[in-house]
C-alpha cells in the first residue's frame, strides 16, 4: 500500500517553515572540505547540502519525494537521487562522509538504515546523525508536531542509534545541545 509522502506537498515551502541547521558546526564536526564524496541521504530540498556547497563538492543528495529533489535541482553542483535510506544504490565502501541530518526518524527501519550507510561508508569515513533530542522539550515538541500533521516519525534517542552501532567496528562521540544531538562515528 502506497502511503503519502507529506514530504511531497509540503516541499514549495520547507525552507521557509524549517529553521536551518547550523552548517558552520557541521563543518567542524564533518572536518570539511574533504577529497571524495559525501551523501545526504533524507536531504529532501538540500537545504544542508547547498549551504555545504560553499565549502565542499561531490555531494549526492538521496530522499524518496520527488517534489523535495525538485526544489533541490536548483543547486548544480548537488547529484540528487530519489530513493531510501533502507535500500542505497551505491557500492561498498563508496562515500567518505554519510550524513543524516534531521532526517533518521522519518525512515522505516532505522536498523536497516544504519546498516546500508555503513556499507556504503569508506573504513575511516564518517557516519554523521543530528536529530532532534526525544529526552529533551524541543524533541518532544518536534514528535508531537509530526504526530498531529499523521507524519509515521519516530524520533529515536542518541542512546538508541548508538545501541544500533554497537556490532560494528567504530569509534563514536555525541554532542547534545538544548533540543538535538549529533552523533559522530568514525568506520574502522
Amino acid at each position: 500500500m502506497k502511503y503519502l509522502n507529506h514530504f511531497d506537498l509540503i516541499a514549495p515551502y520547507y525552507e521557509k517553515i524549517i529553521p536551518s541547521a547550523n552548517i558552520e558546526e557541521l563543518i567542524q564536526i564533518g572536518n570539511f572540505p574533504i577529497e571524495g564524496f559525501v551523501l545526504d541521504i533524507g536531504g529532501g530540498t538540500g537545504r544542508i547540502a547547498k549551504k555545504l556547497t560553499n565549502v565542499q563538492s561531490n555531494i549526492v543528495l538521496l530522499d524518496s519525494s520527488h517534489s523535495m529533489l525538485q526544489v533541490a535541482r536548483v543547486a548544480t553542483s548537488i547529484y540528487p537521487l530519489c530513493g531510501t535510506a533502507e535500500q542505497l544504490p551505491f557500492r561498498e565502501n563508496f562515500f567518505e562522509r554519510v550524513l543524516m541530518i534531521d532526517s533518521i526518524h522519518h525512515f522505516t527501519n532505522h536498523r536497516v538504515a544504519i546498516n546500508e550507510s555503513w556499507r556504503v561508508l569508506k573504513p575511516n569515513g564518517l557516519l554523521i546523525i543530528q536529530e532532534p533530542d526525544i529526552e529533551q522539550w524541543g524533541g518532544k515538541a518536534i514528535a508531537i508536531f509530526e504526530k498531529v500533521l499523521l507524519m509515521r516519525s519516530h524520533l529515536i534517542s542518541a542512546g538508541k542509534i548508538e545501541e544500533l552501532l554497537k556490532d560494528k567496528r567504530h569509534t563514536s562521540s555525541v554532542h547534545k545541545n538544548q533540543q538535538s544531538y549529533w552523533i559522530v562515528t568514525q568506520k574502522l
